[in-house]
């Protein structure tokens, strides 16, 4: 079952679709359900502040490895940080929760402890309650505008599929 999030996204992004249901009980009923569901995720834990060497260093964890600071240190952009500037950096992330790490000799293994998504999710609640007091149907038309300026290109296979997949007001 696609997450609330992933399912957000798919409508958004399709934005042709989704106008055609505008005011229609499926939009209603959706938005009232992530707002619901984001409601609970927001209850649960706040967004995490990063600054952007912390951004960065998440981006490389999320790939999916398990990395030293040495490791992490090799992959960053920045050449002119230092392995203890690093390590710091990979302390305050796991201070705040968002990497674990495994003592392995001398040095710790440290790997992404929350995935990207719920990162995303969390921000996107966050959002939600600031701009739109929770109201998920300006979320979505904000998310459908901002889409629209930023693509060009027709929708792909995997788009097309998604919007196959959505429920429809026939389904309710």
């Amino acid at each position: 079952m696609p997450s609330a999030i992933t399912r957000f996204v798919e409508c958004a992004i399709l934005r042709h679709t989704v106008k055609t249901y505008m005011g229609s009980v499926f939009v209603k009923s959706f938005t009232a359900e992530m707002g619901r569901l984001l409601r609970h995720r927001r209850e649960n834990r706040q967004a995490p502040t990063l600054g952007a060497r912390e951004l960065e260093v998440m981006k490389i964890l999320w790939r999916g490895d398990v990395l030293s600071a040495q490791d992490v240190l090799q992959a960053i952009s920045d050449s002119s940080l230092s392995l203890s500037t690093m390590q710091s950096t990979l302390e305050r992330l796991y201070r705040k929760g968002l990497v674990a790490r495994e003592k392995t000799g001398r040095y710790y293994l440290y790997r992404a402890a929350i995935s990207r998504n719920a990162v995303i999710t969390q921000l996107l609640g966050e959002i939600a309650d600031q701009v739109g007091d929770g109201d998920m149907a300006p979320m979505i038309s904000g998310f459908m505008s901002f889409i629209d300026q930023e693509t060009s290109e027709p929708l792909s296979s995997e788009m097309r599929d998604a919007i196959q997949r959505l429920p429809s007001e026939r389904d309710d």
